[in-house]
């Protein structure tokens, strides 16, 4: 199998390595030096292990570089959100991009090593999923004065197939990231997919869509993850509208959109939602007294959420067989009965 660029999918023109986690965060979190666990064998059930600095993928030089520039400019933002500092909106576009790109390339990383289980034939890489699908971003600082780097949610069956939800611990900060066709989009009032209609073939899916609700409610998901937490939302639309003119050409969508196809960050302090514009800061700052977490479960919430997001999916199943309606129905409950049984395996 050739080698193929992360970002872009095409064999790397004047090869590059990229980092998975930008060395800039290995070095803040103090592991720069150390063996980690990227994964497991799916075969055999043995961990891949890692020095951390020599957890690279192929790239192609430009694709790397482009890509720099957006890890530079991200660097300040953890710096402010460790620090509880207010962050401009534009800076936390910025960060839901990179969030992103590092679930993509965390999912990347998982099916490469296990090639022989899933084969590598990607549908998308890094340049494909950036800032094309609804995505959603809660922020937690557990006040601890630690270094610490994990993430969670990235060896699952469920992120296999859809690398929906995952979890990053990054020294004091506790994230949890969730991007996908219309993941928050109903919650904040936008155009909607009622439910998904596969066809016999089994090659394309139809959708069957709701106008927008013109409503915000209080919770994205109903899964319990960190808290306290700050939450951002943002719906993104650039893909649909071109097919689905008449339900985004409302007064609701224009006025909740920074420009066509892109939605507004929608922020929560924990009282509900409220959109934000582009030239606004938003404080992180807490009224409450600070105190510091005890125990910090770092696999149970983001497995939870990726149990809500298999079973939030709607599929009228009319057009398939009897058979392909079975096979749907046991492959959903395959998928859960291993999320399941991975969540009481890491009790933490």
């Amino acid at each position: 199998m050739k080698p193929v660029c992360v970002f872009c999918g095409n064999p790397p023109k004047n090869k590059n390595k990229e980092h998975i986690f930008p060395q800039w965060l290995l070095k803040l979190t103090g592991y720069d030096q150390k063996k980690v666990s990227v994964g497991s064998n799916w075969k055999t059930g043995e961990e891949f292990i890692f020095n951390s600095k020599a957890y690279t993928f192929p790239s192609c030089k430009i694709c790397n570089d482009k890509f720099g520039k957006i890890e530079a400019r991200v660097k300040p933002i953890f710096d402010k959100l460790m620090a509880d500092q207010d962050v401009s909106v534009t800076d936390l576009e910025l960060l839901l991009d990179w969030f992103d790109k590092v679930r993509i390339s965390a999912w990347l990383g998982v099916k490469y090593m296990n090639k022989d289980v899933f084969g590598f034939d990607s549908r998308y890489y890094v340049n494909s999923r950036v800032g094309l699908k609804d995505r959603y971003l809660s922020i937690t600082n557990t006040y601890k004065e630690e270094q610490k780097l994990n993430w969670s949610g990235v060896n699952t069956i469920a992120f296999m197939l859809s690398p929906t939800a995952f979890s990053l611990r990054v020294n004091n900060l506790v994230f949890v990231n969730c991007s996908s066709d219309f993941v928050v989009s109903k919650q904040l009032g936008f155009p909607y997919v009622v439910c998904e209609i596969p066809t016999p073939d089994k090659h394309t899916t139809d959708m069957q869509f709701a106008m927008p609700t013109k409503r915000v409610v209080k919770k994205m998901f109903k899964t319990h993850t960190y808290s306290p937490k700050i939450e951002i939302a943002q719906p993104i639309y650039k893909v649909t509208i071109g097919d689905l003119v008449e339900y985004y050409y409302h007064d609701y969508v224009r006025d909740n959109s920074y420009e066509e196809g892109i939605g507004k960050i929608f922020v929560s302090h924990g009282d509900g939602f409220a959109a934000v514009e582009r030239d606004q800061v938003v404080s992180f700052s807490r009224a409450e007294p600070k105190h510091m977490f005890g125990h910090v479960e770092v696999v149970r919430p983001i497995i939870e959420l990726q149990i809500e997001l298999v079973l939030s999916k709607t599929r009228n199943l009319k057009n398939l067989s009897l058979s392909q309606k079975r096979d749907e129905k046991k492959g959903k409950k395959v998928i859960i009965d291993s999320l399941v049984e991975t969540m009481n395996q890491y009790r933490y």
